[in-house]
C-alpha cells in the first residue's frame, strides 16, 4: 500500500455539499471525486472552488490556471481531470480509467444517471437524497427496479406509509414476491391486520406461514437483544431514570433519521 502525503492542508475546508463533506486537501477532494463520479455536480470546477484552492490551500499558480481555463470556456471534463491529475492521488492509469468511466456515465440516459446517483447516495446512507434521485429517475422512465429502490429508501427514512404504497404499486405492477414480503412485515409493524389481505390471498399456500415464523423468530431475538436489556435496566431504576433514558434515546433516533436525509 502506497503512502500518499498531502501537499497542503487547507486553512478553511471546502464544503462538498452533495457528499456533506468538509475537504481539507486536493488529495481528499480527488478521492471523493474519483470514488463517487456519479455524484459530481455539473460545473463542479468553478470559481468558488478555484478561489478555495488559491486562498485556503495556497496553490495560487494552479488555482489561477484553472480560473483562466474557465474564462476561456474549457470543457467540464478537462477541468475536472486536470484537477484530479494535479492532486497526485491517482496513477496515470487510474486517471485514464476514471476518464473512461466518466464518459460511460455521460453516455447513459438521464433516467439511468439519476438512478446511479441514487445508488451512490444510498451506499453513503444519504437515504433522503437517494430517494429524490430515484424519484427523478422514475419520472423520466418507470420500472419496477426504481419503484423497489424508492420503497427501500422510505424504509430507511422511517416513512412506512409511503414505503407500503411503493411496495403495493410494485406488487400490482409485477406481482413481485419481495414486495409482498415487505408489505407483510410492514403490516405486522404498523398497519391493521387485514390491510393487504388481497395481496396475501394471491400468494402460494404456505408463503405467509414462513414469513410469520420469521417474524416470530425476530421477536424472540429482540427480547434478548442488548438494546432490550438496556431498556429493561433503565426501567428497573425507576420512573425518572427511565424517562431521562427514553428522552435521550428518542433524540438519538431523531438525529439518526436526520442524518439519512
Amino acid at each position: 500500500m502506497a503512502l500518499i502525503l498531502c501537499k497542503a492542508e487547507a486553512k478553511t475546508p471546502y464544503y462538498y455539499e452533495r457528499l456533506d463533506l468538509h475537504i481539507y486537501s486536493l488529495e481528499e477532494l480527488a478521492y471523493a471525486l474519483g470514488h463517487y463520479l456519479y455524484l459530481v455536480p455539473e460545473h463542479f470546477v468553478g470559481k468558488e472552488l478555484c478561489h478555495w484552492i488559491i486562498d485556503s490551500l495556497g496553490e495560487q499558480t494552479f488555482g489561477e490556471k484553472l480560473l483562466s481555463l474557465i474564462e476561456m470556456g474549457e470543457k467540464e471534463e478537462r477541468l475536472l481531470f486536470r484537477l484530479i491529475r494535479e492532486s497526485g492521488y491517482y496513477t496515470e492509469k487510474e486517471v485514464d480509467e476514471l476518464s473512461m468511466e466518466w464518459r460511460r456515465i455521460h453516455a447513459l440516459s438521464e433516467a439511468e444517471r439519476r438512478e446511479k446517483m441514487g445508488d451512490s447516495l444510498f451506499s453513503l446512507g444519504k437515504y433522503g437524497k437517494a430517494l429524490d434521485a430515484y424519484q427523478d429517475a422514475l419520472h423520466f422512465e418507470e420500472n419496477g427496479r426504481r419503484i423497489r429502490k424508492i420503497g427501500e429508501s422510505y424504509i430507511h427514512t422511517k416513512e412506512f406509509q409511503r414505503a407500503a404504497e411503493s411496495y403495493r404499486k410494485l406488487y400490482e405492477r409485477n406481482h413481485d414476491k419481495m414486495a409482498a414480503r415487505r408489505l407483510y412485515f410492514l403490516s405486522k409493524m404498523c398497519f391493521p391486520k387485514d390491510k393487504f389481505k388481497d395481496v396475501f390471498s394471491e400468494l402460494d399456500e404456505g408463503v405467509t406461514d414462513s414469513w410469520e415464523k420469521e417474524w416470530e423468530d425476530s421477536l424472540k431475538a429482540a427480547r434478548v437483544s442488548s438494546e432490550r436489556k438496556e431498556i429493561d435496566g433503565a426501567y428497573r431504576e425507576g420512573k425518572e431514570v427511565f424517562l431521562s433514558f427514553a428522552r435521550k434515546k428518542i433524540e438519538s433516533w431523531k438525529e439518526e433519521i436526520r442524518g439519512r436525509a
